[in-house]
């Protein structure tokens, strides 16, 4: 007997919507441990958005060779502050968060490239 919650849309199907949850909020989870702010209106892809910005910065910062645990937003002696999660302004919108995270990686990929 076919299971129907597998065939129900992924808005009507109870398991999917209970697994969509428990991701968003390890996600927000980790982003929040990690510096990441929240304005509470964000969507699932903004959430994503953000989470695969941050892995982009992370990397980035760990291939520079920096240590993740000294270079937090809760840190009062950076190694380099380039290497701290950029902060969210009170008036930015989640997708200019976004692309400011993703251009601080992209400078520390560069720099990697040229130091």
């Amino acid at each position: 007997m076919p299971d129907r919650l597998n065939n129900l849309p992924d808005e009507s199907n109870p398991l999917r919507t209970e697994e969509r949850e428990r991701v968003r909020d390890e996600l927000e989870a980790r982003l929040q441990a990690n510096g990441v702010r929240f304005t509470g209106s964000e969507s699932d892809d903004q959430i994503v958005a953000l989470s695969n910005a941050f892995e982009l910065f992370d990397a980035a910062r760990e291939r520079a060779g920096a240590d993740s645990m000294t270079n937090t937003f809760e840190s009062s002696r950076p190694d380099d502050s380039r290497f701290v999660v950029p902060q969210r302004r009170d008036d930015e919108s989640t997708d200019q968060y976004v692309a400011r995270i993703r251009a601080a990686a992209r400078r520390l990929a560069d720099d990697g490239k040229h130091g």
